[in-house]
């Protein structure tokens, strides 16, 4: 069987058990996720000594709901920002969300800011902190698995790149060798935690899963 097929069968199973999700458990689940997010965002905050700069999303039907997260980490001074989606090319703007941000109808029928919300320039993307990667199946190497789309591949990817061509932090005045990569980190029902995602050399990996039951530190 293919890696696509494969991925193809386990994003569906996987689908169809978040369609099953009563309302209890969604809340449940999303608000004990959020908390130990929130406490995990909080330690990096601390050992940064600065607010920080968070890429993150906002939830989806059934999808674990973060916005108490997203709410935690604005009160804290983190700036927050989500993705607006190019359907043409698969790729992602990042733009700032606050009480201001306006609202559009983007692809998958998400809630993306309009076009005119502030923008983080590509060549500031190595300047993120964290970034909060949504998936439908994950994997304790941190494997994740997306809806098959590419967005967040095209994004890390993007991100890798510019990281490499920068020759000097504006902060830092560092070698870029020197910068840290942004902490990955997801948020997830325990259940969405399988033995092996099925991965290719282009897709975006994550550094910590957060469930409503644990904190898992990939290998």
């Amino acid at each position: 069987m293919s890696v696509v097929e494969l991925k193809r069968q386990i994003r569906q199973r996987f689908k169809q058990r978040r369609r099953n999700v009563t309302d209890e458990q969604y809340r449940s689940a999303s608000l004990a996720a959020c908390r130990r997010a929130a406490a995990h965002v909080a330690e990096l905050r601390e050992q940064r000594g600065r607010p920080l700069r968070v890429f993150a999303y906002l939830p989806f039907g059934k999808e674990l709901d973060i916005t108490q997260l997203l709410y935690a980490c604005r009160a804290a001074g983190d700036v927050i920002y989500i993705p607006r989606t190019e359907a043409a090319d698969h790729s992602m703007t990042l733009h700032r969300w606050d009480d201001r941000t306006q609202y559009t109808t983007g692809c998958f029928g998400l809630q993306e800011p309009v076009q005119e919300t502030e923008q983080l320039p590509v060549a500031d993307w190595p300047q993120l902190d964290v970034i909060v990667v949504p998936g439908i199946a994950f994997d304790r190497q941190g494997g994740r698995m997306g809806l098959g789309a590419g967005y967040y591949d095209r994004f890390w990817n993007e991100l890798i790149n510019v990281r490499r061509l920068s020759l000097v932090s504006e902060d830092e005045g560092k070698p870029a060798s020197d910068i840290l990569l942004p902490m990955r980190i997801s948020c997830l029902y325990a259940w969405q935690v399988t033995e092996r995602v099925p991965m290719e050399p282009h897709d975006i990996t994550v550094e910590c899963l957060i469930t409503e039951a644990d904190v898992i530190f990939c290998i």
